[in-house]
């Protein structure tokens, strides 16, 4: 068979098919081609919250608003919302819901809306700033939840400084010069309180002192002891010490003098030695007693004690031979509390 002969019969049974079979197909690809376009922009996506939300939906749309709209969720003030897209017609829409937390901070109560994150995260939506030695509860670290409260509490720190009385204290010196009126008493020097200062570190939390740490206490006035004169028999009224280091009479001695021993004071000066004048130094006739003598002077009774001296002074009674010793006092008073006394004088050395 020729090829036309072929091409004569298609066309004789192509127009032989009858017209409503070709509107029947027509019909068929006018409905399939535009659900086969519109199922080819379609997205199948999966819509879930962090509360546990969850629904699928299948459209055309990719802006989340649109999409959330569709799936009947909605997004809240402070929620975070994801929309990611993959491969072919899939999608996924989560919502990150966000969560009230309170940060209580100087007085107030400061709401807080996040979807995550820690305490310092919260302090930083807050608008707080914390002092070098602030601390929260709980820390900084700490991770958050719904209703979590954060506390904020400002910490000081405060150098005080206080002052306090050091009381003084009644000092007694024992003697023998009071052995004719043995219930006379002498004050020697009035008593003076002193003085302190005590510095503290406070640690002040949230306006209430917490702690105080002394740091430093500092005297910035010495007290001064009363001291109070009062009879004892055989007291000494040198202090002066002997060769043995104590006050206790000599166990031995060069030579011994007995006679008048007068008294005296002075406002200053350092005898006719120059070796000084003070409690245990006495005035003699350095014909008899050389300057720089170390003497030991005893009533004879024993009832009186001057105890030990050094002769560094001398007088015009002393070298006219009126009286053997003339003793030194650290007051008139003092001096002329016995008047004369016979007394023995051991040279010591």
């Amino acid at each position: 068979m020729s090829f036309v002969r072929i091409q004569e019969h298609a066309r004789r049974r192509f127009l032989a098919i009858p017209p409503r079979f070709w509107a029947f197909w027509g019909m068929l690809v006018c409905l399939l081609l535009p659900l086969l376009l519109l199922t080819r922009s379609l997205n199948i996506v999966h819509v879930s919250d962090s509360l546990g939300a969850s629904k699928l939906v299948i459209t055309r749309h990719t802006d989340p608003a649109a999409v959330m709209q569709l799936a009947g969720i909605t997004a809240e003030e402070g929620d975070n919302v994801y929309y990611t897209a993959y491969n072919g017609d899939l999608a996924a829409l989560s919502i990150q819901r966000a969560f009230d937390v309170t940060v209580q901070v100087d007085g107030a109560a400061v709401p807080v809306r996040l979807t995550e994150g820690t305490v310092e995260t919260a302090l930083r939506r807050a608008g707080v700033v914390l002092g070098e030695h602030d601390y929260t509860e709980p820390g900084l670290a700490a991770e958050l939840a719904e209703g979590d409260t954060i506390t904020v509490h400002r910490v000081e720190y405060r150098e005080t400084v206080e002052y306090e009385t050091i009381p003084y204290e009644t000092e007694y010196v024992t003697t023998s010069l009071f052995f004719r009126r043995q219930r006379t008493t002498m004050t020697v020097q009035q008593g003076r309180e002193g003085e302190k200062a005590i510095t503290s570190s406070e640690r002040w939390v949230d306006g209430e002192l917490e702690s105080s740490q002394v740091t430093d206490v500092t005297v910035t006035r010495e007290a001064c002891n009363t001291i109070v004169k009062r009879y004892a028999a055989g007291a000494p009224v040198s202090p002066r010490t002997g060769p043995d280091g104590t006050t206790s009479p000599p166990s031995g001695y060069s030579a011994v003098y007995t006679g008048r021993a007068t008294g005296y004071s002075s406002s200053g000066g350092r005898g006719a030695s120059g070796l000084g004048l003070g409690y245990g130094t006495v005035a003699v006739d350095p014909n008899l007693i050389p300057y720089g003598t170390l003497l030991y002077i005893a009533s004879t009774d024993g009832r009186f004690v001057y105890g030990y001296a050094v002769a560094t002074d001398t007088g015009t009674s002393l070298q006219n031979g009126m009286a053997l010793v003339d003793l030194y006092y650290g007051t008139h008073e003092e001096a002329r509390m016995n008047g004369a006394i016979t007394v023995n004088v051991y040279v010591v050395g």
